[in-house]
């Protein structure tokens, strides 16, 4: 079994990811529960950690206390490089649009309490909502897609084609949030479709960002973390998610098609022939 599991570590992974988190959305589902911003009850956020639980599971099973305590490393790794941290500082700041779309558009000003009404969570306040929005969001999810999943795929795969892999895995684990979670229930099929763009290209950026960080978990929590800053609070309403999302995208495209520019120049040698690339 060992070895199997081996063999298939993020296939494992992802099906126990998937378990660990419909474990707690699916019973939602049947009792016709529907999460709302500002409302801790129901809530979703236990089934965000299925991700963290999964990989620390097939860790300990395939490399035991190594792999966990360098799995640990990763998670805690903050000493990354400052353009990194302000990476995650101007994403954050992306949320202040939600003050600056009603000047222009003539609507009410958000207050300060606004910011802090998170999808799943209760009235805990700015800084609680961070604490918790960056432990289950953030680590929740990251620990398992980026430290896991696209730690193993990047060993033989390029960027490109990890974050594609990773990102249908990522899309697919969403699915019940489409029955349960007010946000995702409202989207539409244009929203659906606009959404699933946005996801693959988080997942290019996600995996840029983990790669150039010295495979950070820490870092990719938080980005992750700042980007839902843009989302998934009632002060940003309609509009600053989808300038953020357009951002996302954009750097996105940029990454792949410098990747794709890498993986010409690695296939040739400096003879102009070709070599096998790895992976």
């Amino acid at each position: 079994m060992r070895s199997w599991v081996r063999d298939h570590a993020v296939l494992t992974y992802a099906l126990l990811a998937y378990g660990s988190s419909w474990a707690w959305w699916v019973p939602m589902l049947v009792r016709g529960d529907v999460v709302r911003r500002g409302d801790g009850w129901p809530t979703h956020l236990p089934g965000l950690l299925g991700p963290a639980v999964a990989a620390v599971v097939v860790t300990v099973v395939i490399e035991g206390r190594p792999g966990v305590a360098e799995l640990g490393a990763r998670v805690v790794r903050w000493r990354v490089g400052w353009s990194w941290w302000l990476l995650v500082a101007g994403t954050a700041a992306l949320a202040l649009l939600g003050l600056v779309v009603p000047l222009l558009t003539g609507d009410d000003i958000p207050g300060l309490q606004a910011f802090s009404r998170y999808s799943g969570m209760g009235e805990l306040g700015l800084a609680g909502m961070l604490v918790v929005a960056f432990v289950v969001n953030g680590l929740g999810e990251e620990t398992g897609w980026r430290g896991f999943a696209v730690e193993r795929l990047l060993a033989r795969r390029g960027l490109t084609a990890t974050a594609v892999v990773v990102g249908a895995l990522w899309a697919g684990w969403h699915l019940p949030l489409f029955w349960i979670n007010d946000s995702f229930r409202s989207f539409g099929a244009l929203g659906i479709l606009g959404w699933t763009i946005g996801l693959a290209a988080g997942s290019v950026v996600l995996t840029w960002i983990y790669r150039g960080a010295g495979h950070s978990v820490l870092l990719a929590a938080a980005w992750h973390t700042a980007f839902n800053l843009t989302s998934a609070t009632e002060a940003t309403g309609d509009v600053v998610p989808a300038i953020s999302s357009t951002l996302v995208i954009v750097v996105a495209v940029a990454v792949v098609r410098r990747d794709r520019g890498r993986t010409r120049r690695s296939d040739r040698t400096p003879h102009g022939g070709r070599t096998s690339r790895r992976g």
